[in-house]
C-alpha cells in the first residue's frame, strides 16, 4: 500500500512537471490574449490531494490520492462605461482516484454573466451557471455526502433596477434553480425553485448603501408531484413543496475601500403546500432569523479578513424530517508576504438543525467544524502554486454517546492535504 501511494504521489508530481515544462514556454511567450476589448483567458490547473476518508465514513475509513486536472477558458468583454460587461466561460474537472478508480468523474461547468447600464439610471444584470457532475461531495442540502451521484443543476438570475436622484435605487430580481438526478433512486430530490424579490437601496456614501429586501421562493419537488415508480407513495398532495418568505435589511460595500461585500440579516418563514407527507406525518411550518452575509475587511494592502454568516431554511435530504435550518459561521485571513508568497487561514462552524422529526425519532442536528490553512506562491504572473491542509469533523446530536442514537453513523472526520499548480495563458 505504501508503494502504491508513493507511485500515486510520484504520478501527480509528474503531471505537475508536464504542465510546467510543456506549457511554460507558450504561456510565457503569449501572455494575455486580447482582441480589442475582448479578453481570452485559457487556464489549466493540476491539483493532487490525499484524502484519508474519501467516503466520509465514521468507521473503516479509506484514503486515496486524487488527481484533478481542470482545463478552462474564460471570455470577458468590458464595455465603455462601468456596469457594461459580458463574461462567459467553460471549465471541466477531470478527476482520477489512484486506487478507487470507480469513483473517477468529470464535472462540467459552463457559465455566463452580463450587465447593461444606461446613463439614465436603468440597469440590467443576468447570469447563468450550469454544473453536470458525478462527484461524491453531496448537494447543497447535503444529499448523498460520500456517495458518487450523477446529477446536474442550473442557476439563472436576472436583476433589473433604476437609480434616481443620485441616491436611491429600486431593484427587482428573479432567480430560477433546477436540480435533476440521473438515477431513479435519487429522483425524489429533483427540485425546481422560482424566486422573486424587490430591494430598495439608499446610498450613504460613494461606496456604501443600506437597503431593505423582500424575497419569495416557491420550491417544487417535480418527481414527487409526478409520482415515482420506485416510491409510488409520493404524489402531488403529499410532496415536500414549500414556500419561503424572507425579509432582509442590510448594507452593501462596493469594492475599493477597506470594507467590501454585503451584510444581510432578517426574518424568514417556511410554509409547506401540503398538510401531510408520504408517511402521513404532518408537515410543520417554521420561522426563524436568517442571514446572507459575506463581508471583507482590508486594514492594510496585504491583509484581508473575511466574515461569512449564512442561515436559511433548506429541504431535508432524507426521510427523518421535512426540512432543516442551515447555519454557517466562517472567518478567514489572507496575508500577502514578501517574495510572491502568501498564506491563508480559515475556520467554519456549520449547524444543521432538523425540524419536525418523525414521531418517535430522536432530536436530530449536526455540528460540523472545519479548519484550513494554506500557502500560495506566485512563480510568475501567469503561474501559481499552492499547498493546502483541511480538517473537517462532523458530530451528531446530543446523546451521540448512546449506542442507540440512529445518527451516529453520519459522523466522520477527514484530513485533506493538497498541492496545486495553475497556469494562465
Amino acid at each position: 500500500m505504501i508503494r502504491r501511494r508513493y507511485h500515486s504521489i510520484k504520478y501527480g508530481l509528474s503531471v505537475m512537471c508536464i504542465v510546467f515544462f510543456f506549457l511554460a514556454p507558450h504561456v510565457f511567450a503569449q501572455g494575455n490574449i486580447h482582441f480589442g476589448r475582448l479578453k481570452v483567458a485559457p487556464e489549466i490547473t493540476y491539483k493532487g490531494e490525499y484524502n484519508d476518508n474519501i467516503y466520509s465514513a465514521k468507521t473503516g475509513e479509506e484514503g486515496d490520492y486524487i488527481n484533478t486536472i481542470t482545463p478552462s477558458i474564460g471570455l470577458s468583454y468590458a464595455g465603455g462605461a462601468p456596469g457594461n460587461f459580458f463574461n462567459a466561460g467553460y471549465g471541466v474537472d477531470m478527476v482520477a482516484y489512484s486506487d478507487n478508480n470507480k469513483n473517477n468523474y468529470q464535472a462540467h461547468k459552463p457559465y455566463m454573466a452580463m450587465g447593461l447600464k444606461t446613463p439614465f439610471g436603468l440597469y440590467l444584470r443576468a447570469s447563468d451557471n450550469f454544473v453536470r457532475t458525478k462527484d461524491p461531495y453531496g448537494t447543497a442540502n447535503n444529499y448523498n455526502v460520500g456517495v458518487k451521484t450523477e446529477r446536474w443543476n442550473n442557476m439563472a438570475e436576472v436583476a433589473a433596477g433604476y437609480s434616481f436622484f443620485e441616491k436611491y435605487t429600486l431593484e427587482l430580481m428573479y432567480k430560477n434553480y433546477v436540480e435533476r438526478f440521473d438515477l431513479i433512486n435519487d429522483e425524489w430530490q429533483d427540485r425546481t425553485d422560482n424566486a422573486y424579490g424587490a430591494s430598495f437601496f439608499v446610498k450613504l456614501t460613494g461606496k456604501t448603501s443600506v437597503f431593505a429586501q423582500y424575497r419569495r421562493t416557491n420550491a417544487e419537488y417535480d418527481s414527487q408531484n409526478d409520482g415515482i415508480s420506485i416510491a409510488p407513495d409520493w404524489n402531488s398532495i403529499n410532496s415536500q413543496d414549500y414556500r419561503l418568505n424572507d425579509y432582509f435589511i442590510g448594507a452593501r460595500f462596493e469594492p475599493g475601500g477597506k470594507l467590501s461585500g454585503e451584510v444581510k440579516l432578517g426574518y424568514g418563514d417556511k410554509k409547506f403546500d401540503n398538510e401531510f407527507d408520504n408517511n402521513d406525518q404532518k408537515y410543520k411550518d417554521d420561522s426563524s432569523w436568517v442571514a446572507e452575509t459575506v463581508v471583507n475587511y482590508q486594514p492594510a494592502q496585504r491583509t484581508r479578513l473575511s466574515l461569512s454568516l449564512q442561515r436559511s431554511h433548506k429541504g431535508s435530504p432524507d426521510n427523518d424530517a421535512s426540512s432543516y435550518l442551515d447555519t454557517l459561521v466562517g472567518l478567514s485571513l489572507n496575508q500577502d508576504l514578501a517574495n510572491r508568497l502568501s498564506f491563508n487561514l480559515g475556520v467554519e462552524w456549520i449547524n444543521n438543525d432538523y425540524l419536525n422529526e418523525r414521531s418517535g425519532s430522536d432530536k436530530k442536528y449536526f455540528n460540523t467544524y472545519v479548519a484550513r490553512g494554506g500557502l500560495g506562491y506566485k512563480i510568475q504572473d501567469w503561474l501559481t502554486a499552492g499547498l493546502k491542509y483541511e480538517y473537517k469533523s462532523k458530530k451528531a446530536s446530543d446523546g451521540a454517546d448512546n449506542s442507540g442514537n440512529p445518527y451516529l453513523n453520519s459522523e466522520y472526520d477527514t484530513n485533506i492535504l493538497s498541492v496545486s499548480l495553475s497556469a494562465m495563458f
